[in-house]
């Protein structure tokens, strides 16, 4: 077994995967970006313009069965488990954390967020059951957005504030009905829906029922003309 872990994780590592065979290679791609500026009086100058996304790939393969030659741990779960959680890893479009423990003789070894930009696998004459694979990845930078406080002139000392196009919501000032006396032809059914027009959100034949009850009596179908209810 090497000294070397290779691991993937999603979901801020609620789901994990550590590769059962260790890659014979891995390709990792790094720089800066760079540009050219000519200028009429002093030639042309060359200036990094910020740091590029770190690329990651390489390709290895899912045992079918342990085997101690080449398999790093004893209890690897089947091929199309890997395959099945990277490709919706893949599809999920979101971020999964790779890291290599021991990497270049450093304890901290590999450590990135990145993303899946391509994951290709395939089955092999000679070795049934066995998957072979290429990974893909590119890093993933996570943007934190300061808030803008008020900007202060300095000439005058004044503060000004940008407000947001969208008015917050108007509170709902209308007196909600307290009760309501039962007319010809009413139903609980059409009060209750006459009540939710008004406002009286969340409420329920049976809610209206069993807080007049006293009123109404054992049958909650048979209503009269006149009597008075209150509304829960």
């Amino acid at each position: 077994m090497s000294t070397l872990q290779f691991w993937l994780s999603f979901n801020n590592g609620a789901e994990k995967l550590r590769l059962p065979v260790n890659p014979p290679e891995i390709r990792v791609v790094s720089g800066y970006n760079w540009t050219d500026i000519n200028l009429s009086q002093f030639g042309e100058f060359t200036i990094p313009s910020g740091h590029p996304l770190t690329e990651i790939s390489f390709s290895s393969f899912f045992p079918r069965d342990y085997n101690a030659s080449y398999c790093e741990y004893p209890e690897i779960p089947k091929p199309t488990e890997f395959t099945d959680k990277l490709a919706k890893w893949k599809e999920s479009k979101k971020p999964i954390r790779f890291i290599v423990t021991g990497f270049g003789g450093r304890s901290s070894g590999l450590n990135y967020a990145m993303t899946i930009r391509n994951f290709t696998f395939e089955e092999r004459a000679g070795s049934p059951g066995d998957i072979y694979f290429t990974l893909e990845m590119r890093e993933y930078r996570f943007i934190k957005l300061a808030q803008v406080g008020p900007a202060v002139s300095k000439q005058t000392g004044v503060k000004t504030v940008v407000k947001a196009d969208s008015k917050p919501a108007r509170p709902n000032e209308k007196e909600l009905p307290k009760t309501y006396t039962v007319k010809s032809g009413d139903t609980l059914t059409k009060i209750v829906q006459r009540l939710r027009t008004q406002g009286v959100k969340n409420l329920t034949v049976d809610k209206l029922y069993q807080a007049n009850k006293s009123v109404i009596g054992k049958n909650k179908n048979l209503i009269k003309v006149g009597q008075k209810l209150t509304i829960p």
